[in-house]
């Protein structure tokens, strides 16, 4: 244990010995002798002993090989005072003894010693005297503790029992003619060791100094003491039981782990996330079922989620197609081979548009544009024109304000769907309640199971405590997980359910349409509303492929989205350029900047000894 005011200071506590005499009157006189072994200086120790109701302590003494230390001196802690003296203070707990020394790096025996009245309890038959030999506020361990309790005078008949408790101490008593002894060792820090001694009432002249309670006790302190021992015993029992049938406990600690929170999930799924049954079956929709925006529509289909560079990018290009900015086919010459090569490749020069009212996302993709085509962030007016090939670039001049647009973006996206009410979120809230159920009861359980763990003997109920925490933690990590899987917990509201199926038709009739042998769109409008809705869902490639197949050339002539790039291919700024690379490149572009940092074994009770305690050094 490290001393309180030095970490480079320390002291073990290599073994003690109690000496307790029971008196004639029913007092009990205890002589503690602690060895205590020092690391560094050190200048005092303390004991604090407990009291409990009707109990008392008087005549304490403090010697140290056979040198009586002076009575008088402080008794705070961490105090100092002359060497081979002490001080007593009561507490709120009982009294405390301070003595005071000068040790280095050595080793030093003290004796404490004091009579306690009120802990031995007279009943009719006998005398019970539960003494704690060593108490659990000692925050160092002890090696080896012995502790001899001696009685009036060698008692006879069956009313002489003795007992060591607590029984996952590893420890042994011995019953001898008029004293009992108890040798334990190993003992952790905060662990407690009673001896608990019944002999005849009639070894006592006077009961002045003990508790008196009426009736008989041998026959319910033996079966109380008995029970605790079969309780224990029958613990050891169950921990061989299912180490010895292994693949029976692991089928079990599965159905625990596994099994509550999976049907949990089923059941959630059933009453929350499944989709109702609608009445919808056509495999396509040729046309967008409905106005609804680009940027929102991946959502609907996802049933949630945070948009991102593909609906920006669904959205600029909207902006295009409703005049907000003019496009015109030009080319650029890109390198190739690491710079050995020139190629043409088409592009689009943006250049300001008519004004037209937007929503709040689109202002935000308009204020990103904006400030490319201004030549910076602080010139939002109209200004000249920039090619699509340089937008990346442009972007991430400023990427600070632009990401901080970016994420704006992305809220006013989320806020709109959120005002569209489009999903029933109940399952989220018990899957929620759940989790911080099962959490609870993980840490909970672990906590109490793995304090009260002795690994000399564990006990039967540390053991399934911390089983069942286990268990417990694994079964809130499968709800947190299926909190993650949306639509596991999420539906669509009624109504929002159609216009789903009907988007998701849509989509299949774009990812098909390059192969379907149908009659192909004859506007303008529908076509460049196809490639719109299809960067917005990650399909645009398949819609340029089935502009390249089947748009009318009349119909390509007058869009500014579609063109016959130099190497002859239909496409556009976003065929030339690659779609999937220009909104990858506006989502890096569009990133926050990063930043950088012999006799009988102990029984299984225990606990209700009188006495103990602690103390320590500094």
């Amino acid at each position: 244990m490290l001393a309180p005011d030095a970490a480079a200071k320390s002291f073990a506590l290599p073994a003690s010995d109690v000496q307790a005499r029971v008196e004639p009157d029913g007092a009990v006189a205890v002589t503690e002798r602690i060895t205590f072994r020092f690391d560094g200086p050190f200048e005092g120790a303390f004991r604090e002993i407990p009291l409990r109701a009707g109990e008392s302590l008087d005549r304490i003494t403090v010697a140290e090989g056979g040198r009586s230390y002076r009575p008088g001196a402080s008794a705070e802690l961490g105090s100092s005072g002359a060497p081979d003296t002490f001080g007593v203070t009561q507490t709120n707990k009982g009294v405390r003894i301070v003595w005071h020394y000068r040790a280095s790096s050595e080793e030093r025996t003290f004796a404490i010693g004091y009579r306690l009245s009120g802990l031995a309890v007279a009943y009719d038959d006998v005398v019970d005297v539960n003494l704690k030999v060593w108490g659990d506020e000692w925050k160092t361990g002890l090696d080896r503790l012995t502790a001899t309790e001696v009685l009036p005078r060698p008692p006879s008949g069956p009313g002489y029992r003795v007992w060591g408790a607590p029984a996952y101490v590893h420890g042994a008593v011995t019953r001898e003619p008029a004293r009992a002894t108890l040798v334990a060792t190993g003992i952790p820090s905060h662990q407690f060791v009673e001896l608990r001694v019944l002999f005849p009432r009639s070894l006592l002249t006077s009961t002045s100094r003990a508790r008196v309670e009426q009736g008989n006790a041998l026959p319910r302190i033996v079966a109380e003491e008995e029970a605790a021992a079969a309780a224990f015993e029958r613990g050891r029992e169950k921990i061989r039981d299912a180490l010895d049938h292994l693949p029976r406990t692991i089928l079990i600690l599965l159905a625990l782990g596994f099994g509550p929170a999976l049907a949990l999930l089923a059941g959630v799924y059933a009453f929350f996330g499944r989709e109702r049954r609608i009445d919808y079956d056509r495999e396509y929709e040729q046309e967008p079922p409905s106005d609804l925006a680009p940027a929102l529509v991946p959502t609907l289909l996802r049933q949630g989620g945070t948009v991102g560079s593909l609906e920006f990018t669904a959205t600029l290009f909207d902006l295009i197609r409703r005049g907000r900015y003019q496009a015109k086919p030009v080319t650029t010459e890109r390198k190739v081979w690491g710079g050995l090569r020139h190629e043409s490749v088409a592009d689009l020069e943006l250049t300001p548009g008519s004004a037209a009212a937007l929503s709040p996302y689109e202002q935000d993709v308009a204020e990103v544009v904006d400030g490319v085509l201004a030549g910076g962030p602080e010139r939002l007016s109209a200004g000249g024109p920039e090619r699509l090939s340089k937008f990346r670039d442009r972007i991430a001049e400023n990427r600070t304000l632009n990401s901080a647009r970016f994420k704006i973006f992305k809220a006013h996206a989320d806020h709109a769907v959120k005002e569209l009410r489009w999903f029933e979120n109940s399952g989220a809230k018990v899957l929620g309640i759940a989790f911080a159920a099962f959490a609870l009861a993980a840490v909970v359980m672990l906590w109490v199971g793995i304090d009260g763990f002795r690994a000399v003997a564990p006990s039967w109920s540390d053991v399934v405590l911390i089983a069942l925490g286990v268990c417990a933690a694994v079964n809130a990590a499968l709800l947190l997980a299926g909190l993650t899987r949306v639509r596991l917990w999420r539906r669509r509201r009624p109504g929002a359910d159609l216009e789903a199926e009907r988007w998701d038709a849509f989509r299949r009739y774009l990812t098909d349409f390059p192969r379907l042998q149908e009659a192909p769109p004859a506007s303008l409008e529908l076509w460049e509303r196809y490639l719109v809705y299809g960067i917005a869902l990650g399909i645009a490639e398949r819609v340029l492929q089935g502009a390249h197949l089947l748009m009318p050339q009349e119909v390509h002539n007058a869009s500014s989205i579609y063109w016959i790039s130099p190497s002859g291919d239909l496409g556009g700024g976003a065929s030339a350029l690659a779609i999937g690379d220009l909104s990858s490149g506006f989502g890096s572009a569009l990133t926050p900047p990063s930043s950088s940092g012999s006799g009988g074994g102990f029984s299984g009770g225990g606990g209700g000894g009188g006495g103990g305690g602690g103390g320590g050094a500094w």
